[in-house]
């Protein structure tokens, strides 16, 4: 009964680790394209000027 509980603890974490990677994978690739957009606009701001 013990085993199944550990193994059952270790398979919830390793999930759960994956899945927070993915999420803050995602969350990252959304910052890099919103940075990226926001300095298209201050750049193209910068040549209108």
């Amino acid at each position: 009964m013990g085993l199944v509980l550990v193994l059952m603890m270790f398979t919830s974490i390793t999930l759960l680790g994956l899945w927070e990677k993915k999420r803050s994978r995602k969350r990252f690739q959304e910052a890099v394209r919103k940075l990226r957009e926001l300095e298209a606009v201050t750049l193209t701001k910068a040549v209108k000027q």
